[in-house]
């Protein structure tokens, strides 16, 4: 199973074998690790994920054979508090109040031996698994589907 390269920004997941080290250095900070495991009967991607849920991630198989996993989440912290460094008496206000917002996307090129008919996904302690079945006879091609996760 190989990665497909998006474009040479750098992605949540970025590239499994980068070319330069500079890339390396930084995608790790900000990349999910990805693990990529084949059996006799299946290949499993493994990518972690903590503080997301299901409904966090989009998984979905293109007709062009790739899957493709993504998510976006964004927070905005809108209490209108004082910071809690004010002390009695004195009359602050924040200046700056963050937010965040991830985003990432990874394409998976499919091997012809997977059954993508019977492709299934599950989240479990910030870890989302899809288990990629081969499958034991010819192949019956697939559309573009969204792969519902457990």
């Amino acid at each position: 199973m190989q990665l497909k390269k998006y474009n040479r920004m750098p992605t949540m997941f970025g590239d499994l074998f980068p070319e330069t080290w500079p890339d390396l250095y930084f995608r790790r900070g900000a990349a999910p690790q990805v693990n990529v495991i084949e059996s006799s009967k299946k290949f499993k991607i493994e990518i972690a994920a903590p503080g997301m849920s299901k409904d966090d991630l989009k998984i979905e198989l293109t007709a062009d054979n790739q899957l493709m996993v993504s998510l976006e989440k964004s927070e905005e912290h809108t209490d209108n508090k004082e910071p809690k460094s004010c002390e009695a008496g004195e009359e602050c206000h924040y200046l700056r109040r963050e937010f965040s917002c991830n985003y990432f996307r990874q394409l998976f090129n499919i091997p012809e031996s997977v059954d993508k008919e019977h492709i299934s996904a599950k989240m479990k302690h910030g870890v989302l698994s899809i288990h990629l079945p081969k499958r034991d006879g010819a192949d019956k091609g697939s559309e573009a589907r969204q792969i519902a996760i457990e």
